[in-house]
């Protein structure tokens, strides 16, 4: 019995998020970044995470194995943002490499792009644990503070100038309060655009679910989607 519901969920998973069978005939194609990557921008980068990869100002900086600073095009239009990296995260010192990153890439797929095209990064770059002493244990995760996540901020901040996305996709409610600084459910925030000022840059924050919520709960996958579809539009507007 069991196999069987996993067989199932398995086929509706690879139902809603397969690129042919749910979203290819609906997609609203985003605009994928240049395959031109700019030299100055990945420059500047490499110059941010120098700069912070050794930092402690925190103790997630005591407890972390790795510094997650960010991964993707620095060129591209659209910037997924996380609350904080997790177990894998932190052993791979790249953001969205788990279970809910595998998700994450079958989304971002679904909207006719790979992971190479957009840039993937969290508030926090170091992770949060119930028991910090112990970096090895599995089921360790806890979402970041708000004070974590504000001494945090100030170098996603400076992630956005450099790469001036146009579009920021909240994924879940810790992210989406922390850079809309709301206390409203992701319930509330989801489905509607905010304007963001960077720098003097502006651009759009579209908060959806984290994905590690989707497979919990996958009857939020179609909501999801709903707001990547409008992520998808932001994009391909003028």
């Amino acid at each position: 019995m069991v196999g069987k519901k996993l067989l199932k969920s398995h086929i509706n998973d690879e139902a809603l998020w397969g690129v042919d069978d749910f979203c290819g005939r609906q997609a609203v194609k985003g605009k994928p970044a240049s395959s031109k990557v700019s030299p100055d921008k990945a420059r500047a980068l490499a110059e941010l995470f120098k700069k912070n990869k050794n930092c402690r100002k925190c103790p997630l900086g005591n407890a972390r194995l790795n510094f997650v600073f960010g991964v993707g095009n620095p060129d591209s239009p659209l910037i997924f943002v996380g609350e904080g990296p997790g177990f894998d995260e932190d052993h791979k010192g790249e953001p969205f490499v788990g279970r809910a990153g595998q998700l994450l890439n079958k989304i971002i797929a679904a909207m006719k792009l790979s992971r190479e095209d957009v840039y993937i990064a969290n508030i926090a770059k170091c992770h949060p644990m119930i028991d910090p002493t112990n970096p090895d244990k599995r089921g360790n995760d806890r979402p970041p503070t708000i004070d974590e996540m504000a001494g945090c901020m100030p170098i996603l901040e400076e992630q956005l100038k450099i790469i001036r996305p146009r579009v920021v996709c909240a994924l879940g409610s810790t992210a989406a309060k922390g850079m809309l600084r709301s206390d409203d459910t992701i319930g509330k925030l989801r489905g509607n655009v905010f304007d963001f000022k960077v720098g003097g840059h502006e651009m759009k924050i579209v908060p959806t679910y984290h994905p590690a919520a989707l497979l919990r709960n996958p009857s939020l996958k179609k909501i999801c989607w709903e707001d990547m579809r409008l992520v998808m539009r932001l994009l391909s507007s003028n």
